[in-house]
């Protein structure tokens, strides 16, 4: 049975062919680990908010990529001048009926198409930007770090190493979490962009309110639809996280209580 992720960008989640113009784009910036995966899905299921997927991540998305019969290259990568047709063809496919497009987009590859393709940015300027992110700024270093040297970026997947803690690359995490958003907000600033800013935090704990306050910041008319049935990545949750923070907070504190010693 293929993982719920192979699912979510196959031929049977398609909306159709969608032909009219679109109401208007959204894109959702986010940063690894901010549970981005849940609050796309979330968005989709409303039947409101088109289907916000990686789709500019192209090592990401070869299926897709195959499927509309675009061959990516060995690193994943389409070639510049059939961007913009792979780009007209998911927005016909991805756009809910009400002609409103999403697409999730992660500084790194933002940053890939600005270098490669920097006239491709045009084609891809939202009318709106969501921005997740996430307060519990630990918890999302300890689960990147389990996910970057794991390669288990989602619940479910087989074949995949336990890792052991390690509080220096928790720390490193932290740091590259830190700079991925100081770089998404440059971006804003460069750009004018005044981003409707969302917490993962917010979303779990009452994703009706999150999402009613979305469509009534983007003007999107609450139309009566039915919710669809876009399956749940299972979160990654577990007794090893606990640990870790447990350690984790052990272990700062015994560096702050060091280098305090040391600064005397």
């Amino acid at each position: 049975m293929p993982h719920v992720m192979e699912r979510l960008y196959s031929a049977e989640m398609d909306f159709g062919c969608y032909d009219g113009e679109q109401r208007l784009t959204y894109m959702l910036a986010t940063i690894p680990r901010s549970g981005s995966t849940y609050c796309a899905i979330r968005l989709w299921q409303t039947g409101l908010l088109g289907a916000p997927m990686e789709y500019l991540n192209f090592r990401f998305v070869g299926d897709i990529l195959r499927r509309l019969d675009y061959v990516p290259h060995l690193a994943g990568e389409i070639s510049e001048a059939g961007i913009a047709k792979y780009w007209g063809d998911i927005k016909r496919l991805r756009t809910s009926p009400n002609g409103v497009f999403g697409y999730k987009m992660f500084g790194v590859n933002y940053l890939e198409i600005s270098r490669r393709v920097p006239g491709f940015l045009r084609q891809i300027v939202p009318d709106y930007v969501i921005y997740l992110t996430r307060r519990d700024l630990i918890g999302q270093a300890m689960s990147y770090s389990r996910a970057q040297r794991s390669r288990r970026w989602f619940a479910g997947m087989s074949d995949t190493p336990e890792v052991r803690y390690d509080f220096e690359h928790i720390k490193q995490c932290i740091s590259s979490i830190e700079d991925q958003k100081s770089s998404w907000e440059r971006m804003f600033a460069i750009t004018g962009v005044r981003p409707i800013h969302i917490c993962y935090e917010d979303l779990l704990a009452d994703s009706a309110g999150v999402i009613r306050a979305l469509l009534l910041d983007m003007g999107i008319p609450p139309e009566p639809a039915d919710e669809l049935a876009i399956p749940l990545i299972e979160r990654q949750t577990d007794g090893v996280s606990r640990e870790w923070r447990d350690r984790f907070a052990e272990d700062s504190a015994r560096e702050l209580a060091i280098s305090a010693v040391t600064d005397e």
